[in-house]
């Protein structure tokens, strides 16, 4: 209850949710999705992309992705008055409950089957009202280019967040 106390503070005051995740390890999930409707606020506000890790427990690939991947990333926006991306995850396989834009409920594991996540890793990017911006990436490159791949879809996307505006 605490968390969700200092969430709702640190949005009052303006500070994007990402920040309370700069504490963490790059081995621990990164902030969870849990409020559609703050975090599109948030996404308008700061008129940046939001990237959800789709992913689950034990994964090997989820955790080379956020440790390798995405955790320098949240160190990185954390750093910055004004963000240019927002970062959370999404366990697939989980009943946490998600608040939808509508104001009703559904868990992690039915938000993730919209989008017809069926293995993880999946990194997507979304808009304000969660529309998906560029091709998500699914899965974890071992050829040496996701980092290139990662950058190109980021890139793109506040591209068309920006074109959307």
């Amino acid at each position: 209850m605490q968390e969700h106390r200092r969430r709702i503070l640190l949005t009052l005051l303006g500070v994007p949710g990402l920040l309370l995740a700069q504490s963490r390890s790059p081995d621990e999930r990164l902030t969870a999705l849990t409020d559609l409707r703050e975090t599109a606020a948030l996404i308008t506000r700061h008129k940046a992309p939001l990237l959800i890790l789709f992913s689950m427990p034990g994964c090997p690939f989820c955790l080379e992705v956020r440790r390798n991947y995405l955790a320098p990333r949240v160190a990185e926006q954390a750093r910055e008055p004004n963000p240019t991306l927002l970062l959370r995850e999404t366990d697939i396989t989980s009943t946490e409950m998600i608040v939808e834009l509508s104001g009703s409920k559904v868990t992690e594991a039915e938000f993730a089957s919209r989008f017809n996540v069926r293995a993880v890793p999946v990194v997507a990017l979304f808009d304000q009202s969660f529309k998906l911006l560029v091709e998500p990436l699914v899965g974890l490159d071992r050829s040496g280019f996701y980092e290139a791949y990662l950058s190109a879809a980021i890139e793109g996307a506040g591209r068309r967040l920006k074109q959307n505006a």
